[in-house]
C-alpha cells in the first residue's frame, strides 16, 4: 500500500481504512486508561466493560470531531470567519456535554451492572463534571483539527516546494530551451507587439490580462477553486490567443455548460492549454489547429487537447515533456490514485488526455 495514498487520498478504500484505524486506536487508548482507573478490580475484569463504554459513546465523539473537520474548517476557518467558527465550536461543545452526560446516566449503569461492577455516579459538583467533559471533547476536537490542518499544510508545502523546484530547474536550463508555462509574460509580450501594430486592440486585451493576473495573485493560493471560474478564465485566455492572431490557426473550444458546483485545484487547466499553444507556435505546420474539449460527468473532469504537428516530429518540443512531468507530479500530490494524465503522439497530432476524479481531491 502506498503510504502517501493511504494518508492523503480520498479514495474510499484508503479513506475508510485510515479512519477505522484512527478510531480503533483512539478507543483502545481511552479503554486502557479507563480500565486502569478501576484500581480495585483486575485489569482483565475492567477492560471489557470499559471497552463497551467507549464503543457505545463513540458515535457522539465522531459526530463532534467530524463536525469540526468537515464543516467548521472548510466553511468558516478557510474563509476567514474565525469568530463564527469559535462560537459554533463552543456551542457544539455544550451540546456534546449534555449528550455525554445523558449517556453516562442511562447507558453506563447497564454496562457495568452486567459485569458485576458498581456504577460510578457523577461528581457532586456539576461544574467539575462539566469542565471535565468539556476538556475531554475539546481534546479530541483539537486533535482532529490538528490532523486536518496538518495535512492541508503539508500538502500545500509540498506543492509550493514542487513549483519552486520546477521554477529553479527552468531558470537553470533556460538556455537549453526548456520553458515553463508563463501565460502572463506571453500575454504581456503580445500587448507590446500589438501596441505597435494594432493599438486599438490594447484595451480589450488588457482587460482580459487583468482577470488572469487576479487569478494568479489570489485564486492560485487556494487549495481548490470553482471549476466554473477556471473554465471562464480559460475562455479569457483563448480570447487573448485569438486577439491579433497573425497565423491562420483554427481554434476549436468546447466546454461544459454546467459544472454542478465542482471544484478543482488551481493552476492545472490553464498551464496545460498555454503549453499546447506554445508548442503549436514553434512548430512548422502548414495548417495549424488546436482542439480543446472539456466535460464533467459524475464528479469527473475530463479534458482533451489536440494540436497539429509535423509528421516527422516524434517527441514533444521545447521541454514540454519536462512540463508535463511537473504537472503530473502535482496531480500525484493533490489527486493520488484519482487522476490520469496521458500524452498521445500520432503522426500529425499531439494529444493530451486529462482525467480527474474531483470527488477524491485531498481536502
Amino acid at each position: 500500500m502506498n503510504l502517501n495514498a493511504f494518508v492523503f487520498s480520498n479514495n474510499p478504500k484508503f479513506r475508510i481504512t485510515r479512519h477505522v484505524l484512527f478510531w480503533s486506536i483512539w478507543i483502545l487508548y481511552d479503554t486502557f486508561f479507563v480500565a486502569l482507573s478501576w484500581s480495585k478490580y483486575p485489569f482483565s475484569k475492567s477492560f471489557f466493560p470499559s471497552l463497551l463504554v467507549e464503543i457505545f459513546s463513540f458515535p457522539i465523539d465522531i459526530l463532534f470531531c467530524y463536525l469540526i473537520i468537515y464543516f467548521f474548517i472548510p466553511r468558516f476557518l478557510s474563509r476567514g470567519k474565525y469568530l463564527t467558527m469559535i462560537f459554533l465550536w463552543l456551542a457544539s461543545s455544550f451540546v456534546y456535554v449534555f449528550l455525554f452526560r445523558m449517556y453516562t446516566t442511562h447507558i453506563n449503569p447497564l454496562i457495568y451492572t452486567v459485569y458485576g461492577m458498581p456504577y460510578r455516579m457523577h461528581s457532586v459538583s456539576f461544574i467539575w463534571d462539566f469542565f471535565d467533559l468539556f476538556g475531554q471533547i475539546n481534546m479530541e476536537g483539537c486533535m482532529a483539527a490538528a490532523i486536518k490542518l496538518g495535512k492541508m499544510w503539508y500538502i500545500k508545502h509540498l506543492e509550493l516546494d514542487l513549483i519552486k523546484k520546477e521554477r529553479k530547474k527552468v531558470e537553470l536550463t533556460s538556455e537549453e530551451g526548456i520553458t515553463k508555462p508563463v501565460f502572463l509574460i506571453n500575454a504581456l509580450t503580445k500587448v507590446e507587439t500589438l501596441s505597435k501594430e494594432t493599438p486599438e486592440l490594447i484595451p480589450e486585451i488588457i482587460e482580459q490580462i487583468k482577470k488572469l493576473m487576479l487569478y494568479v495573485m489570489y485564486d492560485n493560493n487556494q487549495p481548490k477553486v470553482a471549476l466554473e471560474k477556471e473554465l471562464e478564465l480559460l475562455k479569457e485566455y483563448i480570447q487573448i490567443e485569438r486577439t491579433g492572431l497573425k497565423e491562420n490557426i483554427q481554434i476549436n473550444l468546447k466546454l461544459p455548460e454546467q459544472t454542478n458546483g465542482n471544484k478543482i485545484a488551481p493552476f492545472i487547466i490553464l498551464p496545460l492549454v498555454e503549453n499546447s499553444f506554445h508548442q503549436l507556435s514553434v512548430l512548422d505546420v502548414a495548417d495549424k489547429f488546436i482542439d480543446i474539449e472539456a466535460s464533467v460527468s459524475s464528479g469527473n473532469f475530463i479534458m482533451d487537447i489536440a494540436w497539429s504537428k509535423p509528421v516527422d516530429t516524434s517527441t514533444l518540443a521545447n521541454g514540454s515533456s519536462s512540463f508535463i512531468n511537473a504537472i503530473n507530479k502535482r496531480l500525484d500530490l493533490l489527486y493520488p490514485h484519482s487522476h490520469k494524465l496521458k500524452v498521445v503522439i500520432r503522426p500529425d497530432v499531439f494529444m493530451i488526455n486529462l482525467r480527474i476524479d474531483l470527488n477524491e481531491a485531498i481536502n
